[in-house]
């Protein structure tokens, strides 16, 4: 799998594509640690992830949870698919903020920042 992270207004940015099952989950780990513990918010780009599994969902609910704790947010930006629709199922859009795109993420926070 190939991550890639960057900031984007004080909050960092983690792109993820293809799949987020165990495998990739372990590889990543380390970064997802790292986030966990970041003075800031945390936006997860599942745009270009086309499966998503337990063990992925799972590491994103740990990540927003550890970043609860510390007073931060995560974010999820994922179009149309099966990760949107599971995370749906599943009522994590609910918890977790989740925008199709980055523009209507930047829309939301624009206003929010307003």
């Amino acid at each position: 799998m190939n991550t890639m992270r960057y900031e984007l207004n004080g909050a960092q940015v983690l792109v993820l594509d293809k799949e987020v099952d165990a495998v990739t989950v372990n590889e990543i780990r380390n970064v997802l640690d790292e986030l966990s513990v970041f003075e800031g918010d945390v936006v997860a780009d599942l745009s270009e992830v086309y499966f998503i599994d337990s063990s992925g969902i799972g590491a994103l609910v740990f990540l927003y949870k550890r970043l609860i704790m510390n007073g931060h947010r995560l974010t999820l930006i994922c179009g149309p698919g099966q990760p949107k629709d599971l995370l749906e199922m599943l009522h994590i859009c609910k918890v977790i903020p989740c925008f199709e795109s980055q523009k209507a993420y930047l829309q939301q926070s624009t206003r929010v920042a307003s």
